[in-house]
């Protein structure tokens, strides 16, 4: 009898054993892997989060490839990719595709960024009005160059959108890197380049700083039809109730319909911690922690909460 219970309390600890799976074989919030594709113009800020995500949750992996708009939503809408991180959400005909083939994408906002205009630091002019800008866009005889990243890139998508055409105006160049946007707005005293203004948001980066030290950045005001508020530059308290005219909100898209690390990655980025590597970067949250400040009758200030 003994030998049969030897036998029958092995046998249970194998079985048990075999149905306990590795960490790698597991799927959750904050274990498995997930392809995810995200704008390129936005690889600064999300790298940041990634690293941050992959330290905290080491059993999580997201492997992020970069690539223009166009060809991230061309690859999303081919169902070859079932999370993206882009600067705008689905259209109405994208969302119906979806639902066509009974899939119902998640959209989770989690920052306000915007599209900066950046000038040569010889040239006197530092503000435009929207009208002026838009202008300038149209017409050619205005004597302004534009210089813009990536002919495929989601800010060209905007100004696009904006001038109600299929195609950039001739004096557009679509150069190949953000560097190289950099140099020639340096090297032409009529150009003014178009960038995100995430790659240089960050007043703690040295790169940004330096960046900045051999450009202008340019105050554009809102359109006149609105509530003005001067000319304005799309520092973070600008882009608060959109303050500053060339705002977008950055989006998590899913299709996966699990609760998978695709999900876990979105709440990471649109929870505490997330947030505050949103704000640090010179972005606005979508959401923001609560601080509570008791303000006593003395000159100390106690944070609360």
């Amino acid at each position: 009898m003994t030998n049969y219970i030897l036998l029958f309390n092995l046998i249970y600890l194998l079985s048990m054993t075999a149905c306990v799976k590795k960490p790698e074989e597991m799927t959750g919030p904050t274990i498995g892997s997930l392809d995810i594709i995200a704008d390129e113009n936005l690889r600064y800020i999300i790298e940041q989060e990634e690293d941050i995500f992959e330290r905290t949750y080491k059993y999580a992996k997201v492997n992020i490839t970069y690539m223009p708009e166009v060809d991230l939503f061309k690859q999303f809408m081919a169902d070859s990719i079932e999370a993206v991180i882009t600067a705008r959400n689905l259209t109405e005909e994208e969302m119906q595709f979806f639902i066509n083939q009974n899939v119902h994408p998640r959209e989770y906002a989690f920052a306000t960024g915007a599209i900066a205009f950046v000038s040569n630091k010889n040239v006197p002019d530092t503000a435009y009005t929207y009208e002026d800008m838009v202008s300038s866009w149209r017409d050619k005889s205005k004597g302004k160059v534009f210089v813009i990243e990536n002919a495929k890139s989601g800010i060209t998508h905007q100004v696009m959108s904006i001038l109600d055409t299929t195609a950039l105006p001739s004096h557009f160049y679509a150069l190949n890197s953000k560097q190289e946007v950099i140099d020639y707005v340096r090297t032409h005293d009529t150009s003014i380049g178009i960038m995100d203004w995430s790659d240089i948001s960050d007043s703690d980066s040295s790169m940004s700083n330096e960046i900045l030290s051999q450009i202008r950045l340019l105050g554009i005001s809102r359109p006149a039809d609105s509530t003005q508020f001067g000319f304005v530059q799309p520092y973070q308290y600008n882009l608060q109730d959109h303050k500053y005219p060339f705002t977008r909100d950055l989006y998590f898209i899913s299709t996966t319909g699990m609760t998978d690390v695709g999900l876990g990655f979105a709440s990471f980025i649109a929870g505490e911690i997330g947030q505050k590597i949103i704000l640090k970067a010179g972005l606005l949250p979508k959401y923001q922690s609560e601080r509570i400040i008791e303000i006593n009758t003395t000159s100390d200030i106690k944070v609360v909460k």
